[in-house]
């Protein structure tokens, strides 16, 4: 698949653009920008239109219309523009693509057996399909592209990766239409680019997702339930425990007998209230003992005055030097971040204390409460009186028991919950296990693409290039990219990452991904705007010699966009021409004829 030509309904404003492509392939693709007036400092050879070209090549492409593409902010100026993108499909055929600013969700195909072709007035009845919704279209496009390497990722996933934008030179994987996207968008395409197995990698991401959900659905049911999932088993056998202290009670209620509950009282009165009462007093002693130690640590001020040394200094006339104040200047500034930093957890120590020491005050009042009723009814010696209060009392166990089993109706559900975390987090090792196991073993287009990438790195950047996948800290599947260190073969190094040479990397890296598929249904173009940018001449050069040997086959459509003062320089210090059969747009700066619109800046 190339790009064969590009033009609109209006050729006076935007003038046909022919690409070299097909048979003519060997030929480079150049947009430039020339200075005609140099000494005119009002003048520029940026702004002209190189960058926009390849934004209405994407938009030609099908891409979605978002309200800061050029076509969108500045409607009013393109609104009556129909462009048309003559494709050169992989089977021989061409396809048409043609696309209005006013109705840009509405497109027109058409395949046809001969290129160069003008359907700028083709009347609807000629076209294959018209008023395509974009999604209808998308997919029919990509039917036509037939690019089998994709499946079952459409064309849209991968064509960014050779239109290159300025913002696209900082990595050569993550382009920037990821960058504000989660790694599950794009990374599992990464490893269906390179042969592996994306399911696992798209399964890690679904699994990470899953219990994501699952752990905040389990914290929301936790939160409504008093006892943690371990308790479960013994807050059955409490609510087990209750029902026949229930039995009991309503079967000595209904005999008029109360001994046995008495017994059960005066148990539960020693065993269970007595000693929680003891051990709330104990803990109650504690913290507030602990409050007053931590009131006292905030009172206390250290106290060192600088002035009141030097003044002692002076009286003693002694010499206090420089440094020495300065020293203690310091002593005194650390002191005070320490002191505040420790003031700090203090504070919030002494309110957790108060907010513990606030539930228990009111756990004890309840005991306190419990305890009394419960001697009043053993030093009764009113039948009647004992019946009412063991009446209550069944009634307060009945409340209780109604608690108790809604309590664990929900810690079933909160366990239920954790059963599924647990599940899923063992899947989750499972799938990790799985890409490990799948990384460990390239897959022969992966090594292809690395021995090619590498010789590419060696004869431009004279270091080695290094690319690899891997399995980082979170699991997920990873990637390392970059240059060797000099002397040591596999060692990664800071190369890479300085600004030039990482653009390097990424139109190397493109280059050797096209050089892999270049004798497979796969894309045969890429666009990279602004390469030579800021580039040593030397690199320059090397670059171009490596570009021109792969498109020498025609199986490559290079297109690069540069301005004049770009262009590299022999060792003899003379710039190098473009043959004008490589010069697909000349731009230039004397006004709106040397611009892609051949109008007024926007």
């Amino acid at each position: 698949m190339q790009l064969s030509r590009l033009y609109s309904n209006s050729s006076d404003i935007f003038e046909p653009i022919d690409f070299n492509s097909g048979r003519d392939a060997d030929r480079l693709n150049i947009v430039i920008g020339e200075v005609h007036r140099p000494r005119d400092r009002k003048r520029d050879s940026h702004n002209l239109g190189k960058t926009t070209l390849l934004h209405l090549i994407d938009f030609m492409m099908l891409k979605g219309m978002s309200p800061d593409h050029f076509l969108a902010k500045h409607h009013d100026r393109f609104q009556n523009f129909v462009f048309f993108l003559e494709i050169a499909l992989n089977d021989g055929d061409y396809a048409t693509v043609r696309r209005s600013v006013e109705s840009a969700t509405k497109i027109a195909m058409r395949r046809h057996p001969e290129r160069d072709q003008d359907f700028t007035d083709a009347a609807d009845g000629t076209w294959d399909h018209v008023d395509l919704p974009i999604d209808e279209a998308v997919k029919l496009l990509d039917a036509w592209l037939d690019l089998r390497i994709l499946k079952p990722y459409d064309y849209r996933k991968a064509i960014t990766y050779f239109l290159r934008a300025q913002g696209d030179w900082s990595d050569e994987l993550q382009l920037q239409k990821f960058q504000a996207g989660r790694d599950v968008y794009w990374k599992p395409f990464v490893a269906h680019l390179f042969g592996f197995d994306s399911r696992p990698v798209e399964r890690k991401y679904e699994l990470d997702e899953e219990i994501s959900k699952l752990k905040h659905k389990q914290a929301e049911q936790q939160s409504e339930v008093q006892f943690s999932e371990d308790e479960l088993p013994k807050l059955t056998a409490r609510i087990g425990v209750l029902e026949q202290q229930m039995n009991l009670l309503e079967e000595q209620l209904d005999a008029f007998r109360f001994d046995d509950e008495e017994r059960r009282i005066m148990r539960d009165l020693v065993e269970q209230v007595e000693r929680e009462i003891s051990e709330l007093n104990e803990r109650l002693y504690n913290i507030r003992y602990d409050v007053r130690q931590i009131d006292a640590a905030l009172d206390h001020k250290d106290k060192f005055d600088l002035k009141e040394v030097e003044s002692i200094f002076s009286e003693s006339q002694l010499h206090f030097p420089g440094q020495l104040k300065k020293q203690y200047e310091d002593l005194v500034a650390f002191n005070r971040k320490v002191t505040h930093e420790r003031n700090t957890a203090l504070r919030g120590r002494r309110k957790t204390l108060n907010a513990e020491m606030a539930v228990i005050d009111v756990r004890k009042a309840e005991l306190d409460d419990k305890r009394e009723q419960q001697l009043r009814l053993l030093r009764s010696t009113d039948t009647f009186e004992k019946f009412k209060v063991l009446q209550r009392e069944l009634a307060v166990q009945r409340a209780q028991l109604v608690y108790l089993e809604e309590q664990r109706r929900k810690l079933e559900q909160v366990a239920e919950t954790a059963k599924l975390v647990r599940e899923s987090e063992r899947e989750r090792g499972r799938v990790v296990d799985e890409i490990k196991t799948m990384v460990a073993r390239p897959t022969p287009l992966f090594e292809r693409f690395s021995k090619t990438f590498n010789a590419y790195c060696q004869r431009v950047l004279n270091h080695e290039g290094i690319f690899y996948f891997e399995v980082n800290s979170n699991g997920n599947f990873d990637y390392t990219i970059g240059l060797g260190l000099a002397g040591q073969v596999g060692q990664a190094s800071g190369q890479g990452d300085g600004t030039s040479y990482k653009k390097l990397i990424c139109a190397l890296f493109d280059l050797s991904l096209l050089k892999i598929y270049e004798n497979a249904s796969f894309f045969h173009f890429v666009y990279h705007d602004g390469v030579f940018e800021a580039l040593d001449d030397r690199k320059k050069l090397a670059l171009l010699e490596v570009i021109r040997e792969q498109i020498a086959v025609g199986k490559t459509q290079y297109i690069m966009t540069l301005i004049a003062a770009d262009l590299p320089k022999d060792a003899q210090g003379d710039t190098l021409s473009f043959n004008d059969n490589e010069i697909i747009l000349r731009l230039h700066d004397e006004g709106p004829s040397g611009r892609l619109f051949k109008t007024a800046e926007f």
